[in-house]
């Protein structure tokens, strides 16, 4: 029997659809990507300096909050409450407290922020002393203007490093890159259980046996394989666990209900748009308006967010993805315990 021109033209017009999207996916948020509510703290003593620094770091996208002791903001960066926080000492010197391993990228934007207003002081500095020694012609002075425009010449930005990635991947490559065979692995799995495991039941303890191997497996790769994680291999093993349970659970009951069907669904769902929105390459807060927010509903970024979590700020801030993920688990055994296929 030939296809009728009709369903070749409805086949078209939905891979055309599909092929929109997935542009779309991966085009905008690294077009549109950038500074877009970014949690971030500042401290300091001179509430004129603290705001006027405020203001800037607001114009530039940042979200603030502003901190009066040290302790407190390092704590909060810990909690993943804010990626950073920039200290004005009441000496003049500017401090950054940056956090790597919560976004490489964010880390490098609260950096030069840092370089940015250390070269505004310098640029004032200059300007007052240059001022004063046009207005002096006593040696001393001049002798005390230079020395002090020396040491505002070689006044630089300090950096304190409060959560890092390991030596072996300190820009965190290995996770930036883990967004794709997150998802790609877990959906090939199940497919694969999916379409040679015969039995329901025996379908769910396949995939069950896929998540633990997977996610012990998945864990090994990044933390010995390739060095990005250096935490407890078995409590960041159980977290890709889940990941990968979510993932293969809500295939798995995709498929069962719309058979092979579901497979573009599933394709567009977890790789198409959850692996541009992982938010793992830089940071949800740095895609456009929104799409961080849906990118971390989806499988990839909950468990990219659950991962970095896990290995880096001692389990801190886990309920929501872990929520997220739960709920797909059980989302796609509902799927699967309705579907119209028989037990094989």
């Amino acid at each position: 029997m030939k296809s009728s021109s009709k369903f070749i033209l409805l086949l078209v017009i939905v891979l055309t659809a599909v092929l929109g999207i997935m542009m779309a996916a991966f085009s905008l948020p690294a077009v549109n990507s950038g500074i877009h509510n970014v949690p971030i703290g500042i401290v300091s003593n001179s509430e004129q300096m603290n705001q006027k620094v405020t203001n800037t770091l607001k114009d530039k996208g940042f979200k603030v909050t502003e901190y009066h002791d040290t302790q407190t903001m390092k704590d909060d960066i810990n909690h993943r409450k804010i990626y950073g926080a920039i200290k004005l000492d009441s000496s003049g010197e500017v401090i950054v407290y940056k956090a790597t391993a919560a976004s490489t990228a964010v880390a490098q934007a609260i950096t030069q922020v840092g370089n940015t207003i250390v070269d505004q002081q310098k640029l004032l500095g200059t300007q007052q002393i240059q001022k004063l020694l046009n207005q002096t012609t006593d040696l001393t002075t001049i002798k005390v203007l230079n020395q002090k425009l020396t040491m505002l010449n070689h006044q630089t930005v300090k950096i304190i490093e409060l959560k890092s990635f390991p030596k072996a991947d300190p820009n965190g490559t290995g996770l930036a890159a883990g967004a794709l065979p997150i998802a790609l692995g877990g959906w090939i799995g199940t497919v694969a259980i999916a379409n040679f495991v015969k039995g329901k039941r025996q379908k769910l303890y396949a995939l069950i046996a896929f998540a633990v191997v997977g996610g012990l497996g998945l864990v090994a790769v990044i933390q010995f394989g390739i060095g990005t994680f250096d935490g407890n291999y078995l409590l960041t093993s159980l977290g890709a666990m889940l990941g990968i349970a979510a993932t293969g659970f809500l295939v798995l009951g995709i498929l069962e209900i719309l058979g092979n069907a579901g497979l573009a669904m599933a394709a567009v769902l977890l790789i198409l748009l959850g692996n541009p929105l992982s938010g793992l390459t830089s940071a949800p807060e740095m895609l456009p308006s929104g799409w961080g927010t849906v990118g971390q509903l989806l499988p990839p970024g909950a468990t990219g967010t659950l991962l970095r979590n896990i290995a880096f700020f001692d389990g801190y801030a886990i309920t929501y993805p872990i929520i997220i993920l739960s709920s797909y688990i059980i989302f796609g055994l509902l799927l699967f315990k309705i579907g119209k296929k028989s037990i094989l």
